[in-house]
């Protein structure tokens, strides 16, 4: 899949999530569209989410901003793309973490910075249910941290 290039109506799941909204300064050279799952880049400023390294998945954007700007990010429970091939998230999957395949995409194995975007809460022919809040975010990086060291073991 490709990034955004134009607002997107990412629906917000109402099961008791938790909402906070953020609002972070966009990076230079960036857009960040209406409903794209939004991240912090090192520097502390709101890029599109991509499988970069060094990006902190913040929720999903509420506007459609430009570099220089407030971008508004809101956490909660939202319906992404599913991830196609080997990032395709299942039924099964509900619990575990999902991480970035681009800024409207989850998926289960997360490219080579397994950035995580929060935990699956359903998968349905309409996309994948992502909780984003710090609790779900906290859990997502733990899965990520295990997967890595089970890796780096495994190669041992």
């Amino acid at each position: 899949m490709s990034a955004l290039t134009q607002a997107r109506n990412t629906a917000e799941l109402h099961v008791g999530a938790l909402h906070y909204n953020f609002e972070r300064e966009v990076a230079s050279g960036s857009t960040v569209y209406a409903g794209a799952i939004t991240a912090q880049n090192s520097s502390g400023k709101a890029v599109p989410a991509s499988d970069t390294a060094n990006l902190t998945v913040l929720g999903r954007a509420e506007g459609t901003v430009g570099e220089g700007k407030q971008a508004r990010i809101r956490t909660g429970v939202f319906l992404f793309d599913n991830g196609t091939s080997s990032e395709e998230l299942a039924a099964s999957d509900i619990g575990s973490a999902a991480y970035v395949v681009d800024d409207h995409t989850v998926g289960k194995v997360g490219g080579t910075n397994k950035i995580p975007v929060g935990i699956v809460i359903d998968v349905t022919a309409d996309g994948v249910a992502v909780e984003i809040t710090p609790n779900a975010l906290a859990a997502a990086e733990a899965q990520a941290a295990a997967a890595v060291n089970a890796a780096a073991i495994a190669a041992l």
